[in-house]
């Protein structure tokens, strides 16, 4: 188990969760919101069995661009986060639309940090 959990109870009003188990999950927001939250539960064991099967590439449910996007638009202060969570995608996708800024305050609390840049404390002369 990761040490990066948001558990149900980080959200207020939190429904619909998971059977038995946590999800992993990867999540992109800027300063306009979220860009996509990625349930990748399931990759490694996909990785897995396309090893043992010869194959040479697994789908991704990331963007592979995505820390190249995150560095071309730094005035958009862009975040990637890993996290798991005992809350359904469906939800989250809810919460990412509906209260984006309770989402990203709970993922930065609970998750690790993939990718940040840092907004720079303004100067008032």
């Amino acid at each position: 188990m990761l040490a990066w959990i948001l558990p149900a109870t980080a959200l207020p009003l939190a429904k619909h969760r998971l059977e038995d188990s946590m999800a992993a999950y990867m999540a992109y927001f800027d300063t306009l919101g979220f860009e996509w939250i990625f349930n990748v539960t399931d990759y490694e064991k996909k990785k897995f069995w396309t090893v043992l099967k010869g194959d040479d590439k697994v789908d991704f449910p990331i963007p592979r661009h995505a820390i190249l996007r995150a560095r071309a638009n730094p005035q958009r202060f862009p975040e990637i986060w890993a996290f798991e969570s005992e809350i359904s995608l469906k939800e989250l996708q809810i919460y990412s639309e509906e209260t984006p800024q309770v989402l990203a305050d709970a993922i930065r609390r609970c998750g690790q940090n993939v990718f940040k840049t840092h907004k720079e404390e303004s100067v008032i002369v």
